[in-house]
């Protein structure tokens, strides 16, 4: 082959790989703008309306909707394409399938996750910011993020929550659910809005379960929801940061996708260990990745995790005492390390359910 010809081949090669890769990029943006779709969807009703419903006219749904009709045709048109929904050209209607319905709009699915769309959406929101946090000290404290945030985290992370704790994740943990059903005392540490917390409580009620969480208007968002399950007896939140678990002793002490958010991750668990109960067990629920980045890459869920902790767990860590930056990635053994250093005896990854990790230890 000549040098001329080995050149232009090399071009083609090239131009192909060019074409690829914007192809890919395309996908990606055609995703990103579905994705406020998907949002709108949400917020104004309309998958909820569509749910069970058949097939529908555009005019219909605007109507049961109370929403403008051309902007609900538009919208139709533009979850067709996204295949959404089914479009009948012949009827003009559209309906979204129950399989569908079931990851957008069914609140007590175990595929419900439309949650994260409003988290993907504090990520757009907060963009200004974040540029100034990685031109300058890296930090963005949760306090500055949008609402939207909030409210995404607690519906994403409900779903498995609800169907996952009794069924899967404690069950991996021996002689816990044993314990809970005796009846233990447990600490949720960052528990956010109380999801897990009042869930804990509900299905193990000989169990006392106190929430604890730095974010005074997420534990006024759990003390609410308290109010709205009857306030059980047997839970109670309280405003205080990792530190200031306590008094204790706890008989458990559960990290429910919080760990890596948190300013000083060692230090939290060092705590941990303090306030537990001799043979009292440690819990962290962590999204799910691997030791190995190379193990992650093309996977949508590690790429929506890494834009998650770039964007939010990250610069929320570095905002705290601490600034460890820990990660919602990064493996399982880096956790289980931190475990063992903070003191526990047989720390491990006692589950792996492709969404979450779960990592366990004795004090």
């Amino acid at each position: 082959m000549t040098t001329t010809n080995q050149a232009t081949v090399a071009e083609q090669d090239t131009e192909a790989q060019v074409e690829a890769f914007l192809g890919r990029l395309i996908t990606d943006f055609a995703g990103a703008a579905g994705t406020a779709m998907t949002i709108l969807g949400d917020r104004l009703g309309i998958y909820r309306a569509m749910t069970g419903a058949g097939p529908l006219s555009a005019a219909d749904l605007a109507k049961t909707t109370g929403l403008h009709p051309r902007l609900v045709t538009e919208w139709l048109a533009a979850q067709t394409v996204s295949e959404y929904v089914v479009h009948d050209v012949r009827a003009d209607t559209y309906e979204l399938p129950a399989a569908h319905a079931a990851v957008l709009a069914d609140v007590d699915s175990p595929a419900y996750v439309i949650g994260a769309a409003d988290v993907i959406a504090g990520q757009y929101l907060a963009l200004g910011d974040l540029e100034h946090a990685f031109r300058t000290d890296g930090a963005l404290d949760y306090s500055a993020q949008h609402p939207c945030v909030f409210s995404g985290v607690e519906r994403y992370f409900r779903t498995a929550y609800v169907h996952q704790i009794a069924a899967a994740w404690f069950p991996a943990v021996p002689g816990l659910v044993e314990r809970l059903a005796r009846g233990a005392r447990v600490a949720d540490v960052g528990c956010g809005h109380g999801v897990a917390a009042l869930l804990v409580g509900e299905t193990w009620p000989a169990s006392t379960v106190t929430g604890f969480d730095a974010h005074e208007p997420s534990i006024a968002q759990a003390r609410a929801k308290a109010i709205e399950a009857g306030s059980p007896g047997n839970v109670s939140f309280r405003v205080a940061d990792a530190a200031g678990i306590g008094p204790g002793p706890y008989d458990v002490v559960v990290f429910f996708d919080a760990l890596h958010d948190l300013g000083d991750p060692p230090a939290a668990l060092r705590r941990a260990h303090e306030v537990l109960a001799e043979g009292g067990i440690v819990i962290a629920v962590e999204p799910w990745s691997t030791d190995r980045i190379e193990d992650s890459i093309g996977n949508p869920l590690a790429r929506i995790d890494f834009a998650a902790s770039t964007a939010l767990c990250t610069p929320g860590s570095l905002a705290q005492p601490g600034r460890y930056g820990l990660g919602t990635q990064g493996g399982p053994a880096k956790r289980v390390a931190l475990l063992a250093e903070a003191g526990f005896r047989e720390a491990a990854l006692v589950a792996d359910t492709g969404f979450n990790l779960v990592l366990a230890a004795v004090k």
